[in-house]
Parts: C-alpha cells; sequence; structure tokens
C-alpha cells in the first residue's frame, strides 16, 4: 500500500515538473503580457473545472488526470487544486516581476524544486525537518540542488539562480497550506530583488 502511494505521488511531482516547465515556451512565445493574460484565462478555466468536477461532473481530460494523480484530501475540497494555485501563483509572480528572465526563474524553481524535493523526500528522506515534520532535510536539499541548476541551465545566471533557488526551497520546507502559491511569490520577490526589479 506504501508503495503504491509513493509512486502515485512520484508519477504526480513528474507531471507537476513536466507541464510546469511547458510554462515557459508560452512566456517565450508571448511575452510577459501575453503571458499574464493566458494565465488568467487558464486560472478561469481551471475553477470552472473544479467546480464542475465537485459538483460530480465529468470533465474530459480532468476528470481522468484528477482520478490517477489528485491527492484525496485535495480532490475533498477542491479537485486539482494544486494545478489552479501553481496557474495562479505563477500569475501573481508575473505581475510582481513583469519580467522574462525573472520567470524564468520562478516556474523552474517552482516546477523542478518542488518536484524533485517530494520525489527524493518520499523515496529517500528519512532525516525530519523539525518544523515539518512531513518534509525531509534530503529532499529539500535535492529539490535546491536540482532547481539551482536547472535554472542556470535555462537562464545562464548561475548565482541568480542559486539565491532564488535557495529562497523557494526554504519556502517549500515551512508548512504552508499550498507551497504552489508561497514558492512563486517568493521566488518573484528574491529574483526581482536580485535584478533591482523590485
Amino acid at each position: 500500500m506504501r508503495r503504491c502511494c509513493e509512486e502515485r505521488e512520484i508519477g504526480r511531482q513528474i507531471i507537476h515538473m513536466t507541464v510546469g516547465l511547458s510554462f515557459l515556451i508560452p512566456l517565450h512565445l508571448f511575452g510577459i503580457i501575453g503571458f499574464e493574460i493566458l494565465m488568467g484565462i487558464l486560472s478561469v478555466l481551471g475553477l470552472v473545472a473544479a467546480y464542475a468536477l465537485k459538483c460530480g461532473r465529468n470533465v474530459p481530460i480532468a476528470s481522468e488526470l484528477v482520478e490517477k494523480f489528485e491527492r484525496p484530501e485535495e480532490m475533498e475540497k477542491l479537485p486539482g487544486q494544486g494545478t489552479i494555485y501553481f496557474i495562479i501563483g505563477v500569475m501573481i509572480a508575473g505581475a510582481i516581476t513583469l519580467n522574462v528572465k525573472c520567470m524564468d526563474i520562478v516556474i523552474t524553481v517552482l516546477s523542478v524544486g518542488d518536484s524533485v524535493s517530494t520525489i527524493v523526500g518520499t523515496r529517500f528522506g528519512t532525516t525530519r525537518i523539525p518544523y515539518s515534520p512531513r518534509k525531509t532535510v534530503e529532499g529539500s536539499l535535492s529539490g535546491f540542488v536540482a532547481a539551482s541548476l536547472a535554472s542556470a541551465l535555462i537562464t545562464g545566471d548561475l548565482a541568480a539562480s542559486t539565491f532564488c533557488s535557495a529562497v523557494g526551497m526554504t519556502v517549500e520546507s515551512l508548512p504552508t497550506p499550498n507551497d504552489n502559491l508561497t514558492i512563486p511569490i517568493a521566488v518573484a520577490l528574491a529574483s526581482g530583488w536580485w535584478y533591482g526589479i523590485l
């Protein structure tokens, strides 16, 4: 049973990482304003789909994905809430910075760092974080390293990527209700400060 739950969580995080990184494509295709408009549209569509799912209606593709990958406790509150928070969090981050390079870092740290920390923590984590016992030191450190390297590959800026990943993974380690919302906001503020935008 535990193995099954682990595999479900790992599969969920792989989708989280893949879909998250795909947001870099419209960011660079449409620019920051076009990207913000797209995120606004997706957030509205996501909320409508979530409400329909909560009412027991079948929503093509969304129903299958939620059934296969959603955490049971999230399905009861708001189906697909992880994805909705991701979109809203990224949209808020874009509004904070209005900068494509900052958003490259935000999206990469959120997609790669958050996913890798959960995958490593679920499979190999043994040292619990005292202030957040559901999370592990191994997971957070792995997420930090992965986010730093991935962000540096995309932006070409290792220093900014390392700093912003440290901020993002520190926030990820906290017992927040949904880090898909808190990580992008924190990283947007950190990257905006780093580049002198804020």
